[in-house]
């Protein structure tokens, strides 16, 4: 009998106002306003922050308007970017607009506005990307980004409430759970450390603080049943660091790509998603691939599932498709491909029509992780035909 094997594994969120999470917010705010002008508008646009400034710049083809100034104000009003000692007011920062906007109806391959993509419109650049699941959460989500997602919730859920009055937008959880492996089974014991830093006015003593953050937050955001007299608790660990301003804020989009996927799970593509529509497959086909991985563990099929798809520039089906189960599969990667295949269409304007990736639903994704919600249509598992 093969012993089993005992390892820490850490994984990382970020609250909503953490300057890189405000750049993938406005980018995907930005994208769903173009979607709701034309489904089929062609957006590629990232965003940058410092202290009173956010620059906004790309390509957007078949709209003639975009109104960038207010999205961005509502969206620093929503996050919480409302006073005016903090980094950012939404009433008072400048904003550039830098986006060039190309009304034409119609892109270089003569493909047409409207309300549905050409069936083989082939992918708007080459690349890979990666779908996760494991049956450790309810989610089919690593227990470790789970933890740290709910941790950045319940922060934001604690300041707004007036719980917590003295928080401020700019949070960081981090979440160190002990597994046990065994077959390839990731097997979550104990939670063996958890790591928050927030920004806060400055009228709240540190002590104070570390207290209540780990009485209205961390006790109630983790299970009792993963918590021991041994579970380290490292809140504020520098002090008054997180006053805010702090003197350290600058963000662009697409610099958290492990929070918004897997935490380190698994394995990331490279691209990041935020303010790209379907064409670009760093964000439709991670979309599906999740949804496949997803599925496929849902079903009982594997307890872990990892999948990757490659694509091309100008080709619409898929170059490659990799499975990995970690041994947790009674089936072959042959006879799981066989599936993925009779029961997914892995074509760009396929997958945007499967997962309504046309409407303007991005916002959301870009809060606290992609895969967190499962309301979002890749987190419903698929009813696979066998």
């Amino acid at each position: 009998m093969k012993s089993q094997s005992t390892f820490l594994f850490t994984s990382e969120s970020v609250g909503e106002g953490h300057p890189d999470k405000i750049c993938d917010q406005v980018a995907d705010a930005l994208l769903d306003e173009c979607l709701k002008q034309n489904p089929l508008s062609k957006v590629a646009i990232e965003v940058a922050v410092r202290p009173g400034l956010v620059i906004v710049f790309g390509v957007v083809h078949f709209i003639s308007r975009l109104d960038v100034d207010a999205i961005v104000r509502l969206v620093l009003k929503d996050i919480g970017y409302v006073c005016p000692d903090q980094e950012l007011d939404y009433r008072t920062c400048e904003i550039m607009d830098c986006v060039d906007l190309h009304p034409s109806l119609f892109n270089g391959n003569g493909i047409p506005s409207g309300l549905e993509a050409p069936a083989n419109e082939p992918a708007g650049d080459q690349g890979m990307a990666f779908g996760y699941a494991t049956d450790e959460t309810a989610q089919l989500l690593p227990l470790t980004l789970d933890l740290a997602h709910k941790i950045s919730r319940d922060l934001k859920a604690a300041q707004a409430s007036g719980m917590l009055p003295w928080l401020r937008p700019d949070t960081k959880a981090q979440v160190t759970v002990e597994y046990v492996e065994d077959q390839g089974r990731m097997v979550p014991t104990r939670v063996h450390n958890v790591v928050i830093t927030a920004q806060h006015t400055p009228d709240v003593s540190i002590e104070r603080l570390r207290q209540e953050i780990l009485d209205n937050v961390v006790r109630k955001s983790i299970p009792a049943k993963y918590l021991d007299d041994r579970t380290e608790y490292h809140i504020q660990p520098t002090g008054d660091v997180g006053v805010s301003p702090s003197g350290k804020f600058a963000g662009v989009t697409g610099r958290k790509i492990v929070v918004d996927t897997y935490g380190g799970w698994g394995a990331h593509g490279g691209g990041a998603f935020s303010g790209k529509d379907f064409r670009q497959v760093d964000r439709s086909a991670a979309y599906m691939a999740r949804w496949i991985a997803k599925s496929l563990v849902h079903h009982g099929l594997a307890n872990r599932c990892l999948i990757q798809l490659s694509y091309s520039i100008g080709i619409a089906e898929p170059l490659s498709i990799f499975i990995d189960t970690f041994r947790t599969s009674k089936l072959t990667s042959d006879q799981l491909k066989e599936i993925i295949c009779k029961n997914f269409d892995l074509r760009p304007a396929a997958i945007a029509k499967d997962l309504n990736l046309i409407n303007p639903i991005y916002y959301q994704t870009a809060k606290n992780g992609h895969f967190t919600n499962k309301e979002f249509p890749w987190e419903q598992p698929f009813d696979l035909v066998l």
